[in-house]
């Protein structure tokens, strides 16, 4: 089967004309892919190149646009060509590395939004402590271990072969040819379950109950910051007040006085 898939990527290689009415949808295609590279790594260099945005907080962003990047660098463009060409143009070792990285920087993708949505309810639930708690050393150690979560979820259970992968020879449609071979996924599903549930279902509740309670945390400091300003604006009022009190009993006196001069001559 090897030799036979070798040989049908080898003639598949040879001729790389695009099927007719495909070359917009190629243009688009490439398109994206740039857009997502440029935006990505322009960034990167952004919170690199200003110091006032080397913070810890953007520590994580890095790390978020760091995935998106390898997902427009590495994943988007054979899969461009295998939705373009409707079968496996590239070697077959690369397959089962093209789905590591697309499970991976996917994964990591999703383990980087949970870990900022922890760091932004660090930062306003504890403003004061944040950065007691929320060192460089903790920060690059969250990063680490997301992206090592994301690794062993991915290239360690592939390369292994406890996913089942194979690749499949059936034809996408009734009108592809026998001999283009597919590269697919085929996964178990034990391996399936635990895959989703550690990169998808358990940070996708994380990030919605780190945003809940972010939600409420900050509309309890605007109702204090709301109580403190109304105390503000009305605690000057009472001075304000008795000087005014003060100043009419000021001038009573005086007008007093005067009158006592005047009868007194």
């Amino acid at each position: 089967m090897e030799g036979d898939f070798g040989s049908s990527n080898g003639s598949a290689i040879g001729d790389l004309s695009l099927p007719s009415g495909s070359a917009w949808v190629a243009a688009f295609l490439c398109f994206i892919i740039l857009l997502t590279m440029l935006g990505n790594s322009s960034l990167i260099l952004l919170i690199f190149t200003q110091r006032s945005l080397r913070n810890t907080s953007n520590y994580f962003l890095v790390s978020l646009f760091m995935s998106d990047l390898m997902v427009g660098s590495v994943v988007m463009p054979p899969a461009m060509l295998n939705q373009l060409y409707g079968h496996w143009l590239l070697d077959t070792v690369f397959c089962s590395v093209w789905f590591s990285f697309d499970v991976m920087c996917t994964s990591a993708s999703i383990l980087n939004l949970c870990v900022i949505s922890l760091d932004r309810y660090l930062l306003i639930i504890s403003p004061l402590k944040y950065k007691l708690r929320m060192t460089s050393c903790r920060a690059v150690l969250l990063i680490l271990a997301t992206w090592t979560l994301a690794a062993l979820v991915s290239f360690l259970p592939i390369k292994m072969g406890w996913h089942k992968m194979e690749f499949d020879a059936r034809p996408l449609n009734a009108t592809t040819h026998p001999e283009e071979e597919q590269c697919r996924l085929l996964v178990s599903l034990p391996y399936a379950l635990i895959a989703s549930g550690l990169t998808f279902f358990l940070p996708s509740v994380a990030i919605l109950f780190t945003y809940c309670r972010i939600l409420l945390a900050a509309r309890k400091q605007a109702l204090q910051v709301a109580s403190l300003t109304n105390n503000v604006a009305i605690e000057p009022d009472e001075p304000t007040q008795q000087k005014f009190v003060n100043l009419i009993g000021g001038e009573k006196t005086d007008k007093e006085s005067e009158m006592q001069a005047e009868e007194s001559l």
